[in-house]
């Protein structure tokens, strides 16, 4: 699957970031697509707290852990297991929920699961990401 690079608006020019449209799905409730940035930075897959409400996850139970952004803040995450679905393949991964995200997205898919699942490669050059899902 290729998926272009997505320009947005910033300052000083547009800047282009490889995201892709991405539902998730936990047991009989999903999302509608949402653009995710694929970030091969990060070690997690990373959704918001609205997420998890859509989804009816109740993180009420699950001890939360400490997880830390780029510029090394630490901010509060709680794991669950959901299935999200990638151009018509399902894939059920790990990820962190939290309402302390410092991104203008709401979800960031990392490498634990998700990149162990797909060859992924970023071909900035030509302003493509192109997913290939393994199945197993």
């Amino acid at each position: 699957m290729n998926f272009p690079y997505t320009t947005l608006p910033g300052i000083p020019k547009d800047t282009k970031r490889p995201l892709i449209p991405a539902k998730f799905i936990h047991q009989e409730k999903s999302t509608l697509p949402i653009l995710c940035l694929v970030d091969s930075g990060a070690d997690y897959s990373y959704l918001t707290m609205e997420i998890a409400d859509i989804l009816g996850i109740d993180l009420g139970n699950i001890k939360p852990q400490t997880s830390f952004g780029i510029n090394g803040s630490p901010f509060l995450s709680y794991s669950s297991k959901i299935t999200i679905e990638v151009g018509g393949h399902q894939l059920n991964i790990p990820v962190q929920f939290s309402n302390q995200l410092n991104t203008p997205f709401k979800c960031v898919l990392g490498q634990e699961d998700f990149f162990s699942k797909a060859r992924i490669t970023f071909e900035r050059y030509k302003w493509n990401l192109d997913i290939r899902i393994i199945e197993k």
